[in-house]
């Protein structure tokens, strides 16, 4: 039982009796474990909820090295194509990029990188430069397939196409200008895929489309993706007031259909 009493100041005070004295500690576990327990289900909730289960730094030093793991991996076997061109009996000097997939010699380039060239030369990232020959090509894909003869080439592997997703970290490599920026790397995002585009050249085209920087010159050059493997040939950009940061590269299992009947993969 309980009682209020009067003290010597006048003032009241409560009193338990022995048994709510006994159940005053209980009382108080009891809330703490609920309040625990409360805790530790908005942590779950959390953590289910939360898109990422890792430390955001970490993810920021992953980035940061992937990017150069792919770079060493991948840039060897990116080349610099230099074509001459005879327009009115004057010669004119273009270039584009390309890479090596093949130990045999084997590079894919856009075929626009060497429409109408009358002598094809291949600049290797170890200093290296050579004649190139022409296997095939195919237009209305904007595809074209050289061999040069060296050995001990780098390669960069083919990947697929199949199961990309919009969103996903890419990695173009190129000679944007030139040789001058022989090898750039640049990083974006899938913006799209199967994007379907009619270009200068009449053809449809289904293509996959980032918002990494492709420039002229990178044409010809891989897109990879973060397992350093190619999934894209980089091929055009939009230029436009009205537009930014739209590139375009085709997808590396149209590019394999290309090859299967010229090189067994």
């Amino acid at each position: 039982m309980s009682e209020l009493r009067k003290t010597r100041h006048g003032l009241r005070c409560f009193h338990l009796s022995r048994p709510k004295v006994i159940l005053l500690p209980l009382v108080l576990l009891l809330l703490i474990g609920f309040s625990c327990r409360v805790l530790a289900d908005s942590e779950d909730r959390a953590t289910v909820w939360s898109p990422f289960n890792r430390d955001a730094s970490a993810i920021g030093s992953e980035i940061r090295t992937l990017g150069c793991e792919i770079y060493d991996a991948v840039s060897p076997a990116v080349v610099c194509i230099n074509a001459v061109y005879e327009s009115e009996d004057t010669l004119k000097l273009g270039s584009g990029s390309g890479f090596i997939f093949d130990t045999r010699g084997y590079i894919i380039t856009n075929y626009h990188v060497i429409a109408n060239a009358t002598d094809l030369s291949v600049s290797l990232a170890d200093q290296r430069t050579t004649s190139a020959t022409v296997i095939a090509y195919e237009e209305s894909g904007d595809l074209a397939l050289l061999k040069i003869d060296l050995d001990n080439l780098p390669v960069a592997t083919l990947g697929s196409s199949e199961d990309l997703k919009v969103g996903q970290l890419v990695f173009p490599i190129g000679n944007p200008g030139g040789e001058q920026f022989a090898r750039s790397i640049t990083m974006g995002i899938i913006s799209g895929l199967g994007r379907e585009m009619i270009l200068s050249d009449g053809n449809l085209y289904s293509l996959i489309q980032t918002d990494a920087a492709i420039n002229p010159g990178n044409s010809g050059g891989p897109l990879v993706d973060a397992y350093g493997k190619v999934i894209g040939v980089n091929s055009v950009k939009i230029v436009d007031a009205d537009f930014e940061g739209m590139g375009f590269a085709i997808p590396i299992d149209t590019v394999r259909s290309f090859l299967a009947d010229y090189v067994s993969l």
